[in-house]
């Protein structure tokens, strides 16, 4: 049984979520030729507080990104990325 795990900042709609889940389900589904049924995706939201990029949390690196445009925007934190954008 395939479990995937997704840790994003949160702050994002309900519904782009529950569509990330199903499109991840999907793709996993197809990917490993298994049921989708079997597949199981967790998606946990971190509060920004308590995500740290470069030793801050992410609320204060995302504001040094959008002051110096350095793109500090945690690019690659999450475990998993499905595209979008970030809060």
């Amino acid at each position: 049984m395939p479990i995937v795990r997704i840790d994003l900042v949160r702050g994002r709609d309900q519904a782009l979520l529950v569509r990330l889940l199903e499109e991840v389900s999907r793709t996993v589904a197809q990917t490993l030729d298994t049921p989708i049924e079997r597949v199981r995706v967790v998606i946990n939201e971190v509060d920004p507080q308590l995500w740290g990029i470069g030793g801050v949390p992410y609320s204060v690196a995302r504001g040094a990104a959008a002051a110096d445009g350095a793109g500090a925007d945690g690019a690659g934190a999450d475990q998993a990325s499905a595209g979008g954008s970030r809060p």
